[in-house]
């Protein structure tokens, strides 16, 4: 693991040079050095501290030139205290290239190729170059160099600040481990466990990226020359009207000067395909693009989606368990993975924006903004908004594809068992009867695993059916949805694990214990909208039944009934099919 020194270069008749070096051979005689090597956050802290002092040191040395002098006072103002330090280094003590300058000239470009819109280890960067047949040592003077020279950006795996708060570099989580480290010596070093599922970051971890400027094909800054044609763009399929005018739009905020915009879609609408063609548009002025997602699965399924629409295009698919790098204009990643680049992307396209683990995660929130080039554009994609602010750029998707409104929910306030009685005293009748009255399959929510074990066996028990159930944790879960979507299962019982990422053929929705503090209006949308999604059957039931009325089922049965009405005012819905 490198560690730094602070030192500065005083050359006749010009300003004092700082650096953080690995070592002072590599910058030359006339040199103080004023640390020992120390570790990535401690040489930063120091080095945060000395921009405070900057200008006073340049003015004391312009009008008194005497090393010593500055030395001392830079000590003083710095408040360093490391025993034989400062020390000058002696006449001609510089360490030349071991490479040729052509030899020089290709480890810097490899280095820069690494770098280009990404944000790496210094461990995995070398491990890479290493590969590539480069020298450690070299890889580290060249590293050295590009620090200096400006060719390359560093920091810290976590900064340390002067009130004795620790941020991870990467995520920006506030880091509260220290550890032994057998890397840098110390006993307890900075280690951030918020992102350690895509590789262990501690506080001597240099985080090494390159300035988009830099950038040896200019793609990573938005400036690569638009192509002569643009990358090929392939549907087997006619976008509905709904989706036609979304796309237009959003083809227009590419040219606008907006950075951001929402795209609303109801349930099962097809907001995915809506944004191809702003795909298109940014590949054609040679921007790089991000569709980034929170879940891995539907990472997996929408590579093979984008894949087969950008025949041309390479695209380079991110989640956990696959190697890190991978080149392609087109980039579908989980949100995790956003955390690797740094101003890369012109476009990136969020899915789920809403949904877990990405809302409320400061975190993921700004490794996609940090992949963003300066003046990119961000849309974010949504089926149930959190929050719409004032003024803000929403494009609505109110219609699903086969033009049948929404099924909008029916309320049943009924007094329910507490969770903790409902083995004894069991589910009221009225539950029984809806269920009977309707012999299409159910997909029926409950709060707790707990509870879903009991519904289950109720159920099962009460109308003779064959039931299943299934949570987060359970290890059959795939198993059972398919079962149940080819009949032999005739209701489902689940957490809101399944309100998401499903489609079910006929199926009718039942949320018992609605009321719960864990259904939010988002999460009641979700599950309605599993309901009618074929064209097959774009219609069903859904009921949210409670002890009480809450402030979220009311506001989700509002946004679904919003949603059909602008639908119906567009015209987007069939000549028989009713608001």
């Amino acid at each position: 693991m490198a560690k730094f020194q602070l030192l500065v270069q005083l050359l006749p008749g010009t300003a004092p040079k700082w650096h953080l070096s690995e070592n002072p051979a590599w910058i030359g005689d006339q040199s103080i050095v004023f640390t020992p090597p120390l570790a990535a956050d401690q040489a930063w802290m120091i080095w945060l501290q000395l921009d405070k002092h900057r200008g006073m040191i340049r003015r004391l040395w312009a009008v008194v030139p005497w090393p010593r002098l500055l030395a001392w006072y830079a000590r003083r103002a710095l408040h360093l205290r490391f025993s034989g330090y400062p020390r000058q280094l002696p006449p001609k003590a510089g360490q030349e290239w071991r490479l040729s300058p052509d030899q020089k000239n290709g480890l810097v470009k490899a280095v820069k190729q690494l770098l280009e819109g990404r944000l790496i280890p210094d461990f995995v960067l070398e491990k890479e170059l290493r590969a590539q047949g480069w020298w450690p040592a070299d890889i580290r003077q060249a590293l050295d160099w590009g620090l200096r020279e400006g060719q390359f950006g560093a920091m810290p795996g976590a900064q340390r600040f002067p009130w004795g708060e620790l941020q991870c570099s990467r995520c920006m989580s506030l880091v509260s481990e220290l550890r032994p480290c057998t890397k840098c010596g110390r006993l307890d070093c900075p280690v951030c466990t918020a992102c350690a599922a895509i590789g262990e970051i501690r506080g001597c971890t240099c985080l090494w990226f390159l300035d988009p400027a830099q950038a040896s094909s200019g793609a990573a800054a938005g400036t690569a020359p638009a192509e002569a044609d643009p990358p090929q763009l392939e549907l087997c399929f006619e976008l509905t009207a709904a989706q036609a005018q979304a796309s237009r739009l959003l083809v227009q905020f590419m040219d606008s000067s907006r950075t951001q915009a929402l795209v609303w879609a109801a349930c099962g609408a097809g907001k995915t395909e809506v944004t191809f063609a702003a795909i298109q548009a940014a590949l054609a002025r040679g921007m790089h693009v991000l569709f980034a997602i929170p879940r891995r699965d539907v990472v997996r399924d929408l590579a093979e989606r984008l894949t087969a629409a950008f025949p041309g295009t390479r695209v380079a698919v991110h989640y956990g368990g696959r190697p890190w790098q991978q080149e392609g204009p087109l980039v579908i990643a989980t949100t995790h993975q956003a955390l690797r680049f740094y101003r890369r992307f012109g476009l990136v396209i969020l899915d789920e924006v809403d949904a877990y683990p990405y809302h409320g995660s400061e975190m993921l929130r700004v490794g996609v903004e940090r992949s963003l080039i300066e003046g990119g554009k961000l849309i974010e994609m949504t089926a149930t908004p959190h929050r719409l602010s004032p003024g803000s750029n929403v494009i609505t998707i109110p219609a699903r594809y086969h033009g049948y409104p929404l099924p909008e929910p029916q309320i049943l306030k009924i007094p329910l068992p507490g969770l903790d009685e409902l083995a004894d005293r069991g589910l009221p009748p009225r539950i029984m009867e809806i269920l009977a009255a309707n012999k299409r399959p159910w997909l029926i929510f409950s709060p707790t695993v707990a509870a879903v074990r009991i519904i289950a066996g109720l159920i099962g028990k009460a109308l003779k059916c064959r039931v299943c159930c299934s949570w987060a944790g359970d290890r059959q879960r795939d198993q059972k949805i398919d079962g149940f979507a080819s009949g032999q299962y005739e209701i489902m019982v689940a957490t809101s694990i399944m309100e998401r990422g499903v489609t079910l053929a006929n199926v009718q929705v039942m949320v018992l214990y609605s009321d719960h503090v864990v259904f939010d209006a988002n999460s009641l949308i979700q599950m309605a909208g599993r309901v009618g999604r074929k064209a097959e059957h774009p219609n069903g039931e859904v009921w949210f039944i409670g002890t009480r009325v809450t402030e979220a089922m009311q506001a989700a049965i509002k946004r679904i009934q919003y949603l059909n009405q602008q639908a119906f005012r567009q015209g987007l819905l069939k000549g028989d099919a009713c608001v």
